[in-house]
């Protein structure tokens, strides 16, 4: 079994690498000119979900959010994952 399962991890941990490094390589320009100027710094921060979105997508993981309460887009809130829990 270890000989079937050795080559379809390695291909998976190629497949990820490709999806980490081909987006940063891509996005380098625009990711540099953004640290240029302090007001710039917030197209870093979509271009980073952007690449988050990549990787999860990507990976095959699709998020699904569950919300107890009404959430309104124009206030702060902080989001805590619970990575102990099933």
């Amino acid at each position: 079994m270890k000989i079937i399962k050795i080559p379809f991890w390695i291909l998976w941990r190629v497949w990820f690498y490709i999806l980490v490094l081909l987006p940063i390589i891509v996005m380098f320009p625009f990711l540099f000119l953004s640290f240029l100027k302090e007001s710039w710094y917030p197209h870093f921060f979509k271009m980073a979900r952007i690449w988050a979105k990549v990787i999860l997508y990507g990976a095959g993981f699709y998020p699904k959010t569950e919300a107890e309460e009404e959430i309104i887009p124009q206030k702060s809130y902080m989001f805590i994952a619970n990575h102990t829990s099933m």
